[in-house]
Order: C-alpha cells, then sequence, then structure tokens
C-alpha cells in the first residue's frame, strides 16, 4: 500500500465515524447554581483533555481496521506532528494531525 491510499483508506473509514460519539467523558447538571458558575470557569480547561481522548480513540480505532494489521500500526504522537503517524511498511509514513 502507497502512503496516499493509505491515507485514502484511513479517510474513508474516519468519515463513517462523523456522529460517532466517543464515551470519554460524562458531565451531570451542576447541583446549584453556584456550582453551575463553578463549572463554567473551568469548561476550558477540557478542551486539551478531550482533545487528546480523541486523539487516542483515533489510534485504537485505526488500528483495529484489517487493512493496516499486517503492515504496521498507527501511534500516536504528542507533541509531534502529525498527532496519528503510522509506523509500518509504508513510506513515507502517512499520518493525521486531529483537531
Amino acid at each position: 500500500m502507497k502512503t496516499k491510499e493509505a491515507i485514502q483508506v484511513a479517510s474513508a473509514h474516519l468519515q463513517k465515524l462523523v456522529g460517532h460519539s466517543f464515551d470519554v467523558l460524562s458531565l451531570s447538571l451542576p447541583l446549584s447554581v453556584e456550582a453551575a458558575l463553578n463549572l463554567t470557569k473551568v469548561v476550558s480547561k477540557l478542551s486539551p483533555l478531550l482533545g487528546n481522548l480523541i486523539e487516542f480513540n483515533t489510534v485504537e480505532f485505526l488500528n483495529g481496521l484489517p487493512e493496516f494489521k499486517p503492515l504496521g500500526h498507527w501511534k500516536r504522537q504528542d507533541p509531534d506532528f502529525p498527532d496519528a503517524l503510522f509506523e509500518g511498511n509504508i513510506s513515507p509514513s502517512p499520518g493525521f494531525e486531529i483537531k
């Protein structure tokens, strides 16, 4: 498999995830108005956490695809670019920057 084909195959599978929810974090309703106000002060701190969890889940998903198993594996890179990089028998290595 060539780099361009690997990106096309992985992209096609990732596009099937549109609307999919990764079960990585749950927030419940605040118990009071004060709790809700406090939550608004920290909710922006969830963004890096959620981004990392999405990256982990994406790499796990890609590693579950049978097309890539005989060729190598996807790994998450942090803080390197791209976020998900394929290591194996494809050169240059395909990757995805996940946003």
